[in-house]
């Protein structure tokens, strides 16, 4: 069943219009209540298309954005994001339409397209670029030639809390990514095999553990390498969310965070559970990210020439990475 405005409100304790106010960035909300509403709604997995019936119009005033996965929509990194594009869009106005599958992202009734992330091979830049419509990529992997993008810095931030984990002590390491791998996630892994390299460290294919990029899939997966006695002392997880499901795992086998274990995330997501956590981690703007690809689409919609963005992270320690325990 699709999630309704209404159901937000009930499941944040608001009003319809509070929700509203919140995710469209407009005056009468306070900061708090702002966060609260956003973790609500990434929780839950909505999405409010408020594209869809001036695209059922057929209006020019409306920008698609496409979802990485089927997961998308369930995700608080994208929702997060996505909410971020839209306030930047709607400032500017056009609304947002969440395409859903290719007929959509190709049949020319958008002003333009965003796409947050790149799987690699993929071809849809190059199709959006054969058809003359203007689009705006998170994440192409590096600065390309006339396409316009946002890159974060996958390899330094990676490369700055691999470097965290090993001045800590810890030698025994595993890594959780997913697959299909994207580009941003590909960066990341091979700059925790650089880190490893650095530190002479050999790295090995059991290092790396499929975490699907949600906080089930780590937790399983981290469970299943407990459950068979792979040695470990530190976990380094390509998301925050998967960070998440890691730690469960962890406390439920009866270890400790961060005396028998230590755990990092990225992305430095500002939600409740994230806070709890008190998750080291690698800190994306996610705000300016959403906006500068969407200032991006809009010059080109404009007739400007594609331009890119470099975007720094930062680490974030916190006390869910600790000296590594002597096995």
């Amino acid at each position: 069943m699709k999630l309704t405005i209404h159901d937000i409100a009930k499941a944040a304790g608001v009003s319809t219009g509070t929700i509203s106010r919140a995710l469209n960035g407009r005056a009468g909300v306070n900061a708090e209540t702002r966060a609260h509403v956003l973790d609500v709604v990434a929780k839950l997995g909505y999405v409010p298309d408020l594209g869809a019936r001036q695209l059922a119009r057929g209006t020019r005033s409306v920008v698609g954005i496409t979802r990485f996965s089927d997961n998308s929509l369930r995700n608080p990194y994208y929702t997060l994001l996505l909410d971020a594009i839209q306030g930047a869009l709607l400032d500017s106005g056009y609304a947002v339409h969440v395409i859903r599958n290719d007929t959509e992202l190709l049949e020319g009734k958008l002003a333009g397209i965003i796409i947050p992330g790149i799987h690699l091979a993929d071809s849809r830049p190059h199709e959006l670029r054969q058809r003359n419509i203007p689009y705006a990529v998170i994440g192409l992997g590096s600065p390309q030639e006339n396409i316009a993008s946002v890159e974060l810095e996958n390899r330094f931030g990676m490369l700055e809390i691999t470097r965290h984990v090993i001045r800590l002590g810890h030698r025994k390491m595993l890594h959780l990514t997913g697959t299909p791998i994207g580009v941003d996630a590909h960066a990341r892994l091979e700059a925790f095999k650089e880190g490893l390299a650095e530190a002479g460290i050999a790295f090995q294919a059991s290092m790396v553990l499929d975490g699907r990029f949600t906080e089930l899939g780590a937790y399983r997966i981290v469970q299943k390498a407990i459950r068979e006695n792979q040695e470990f002392t530190a976990i380094l997880c390509a998301s925050d969310e998967m960070a998440l499901g890691a730690l469960q795992a962890v406390q439920d086998a009866g270890l400790r965070v961060p005396q028998d274990i230590s755990i990092t995330g990225f992305d430095d997501l500002p939600l409740e559970s994230m806070q709890q956590a008190h998750l080291t981690t690698v800190h994306q703007p996610l705000e300016r990210i959403g906006r500068e690809v969407a200032t991006l689409l809009l010059e080109q919609i404009e007739g400007s020439a594609p331009r890119c963005v470099l975007v720094h992270p930062e680490l974030v320690v916190r006390t869910s990475t600790g000296q590594a325990p002597i096995l």
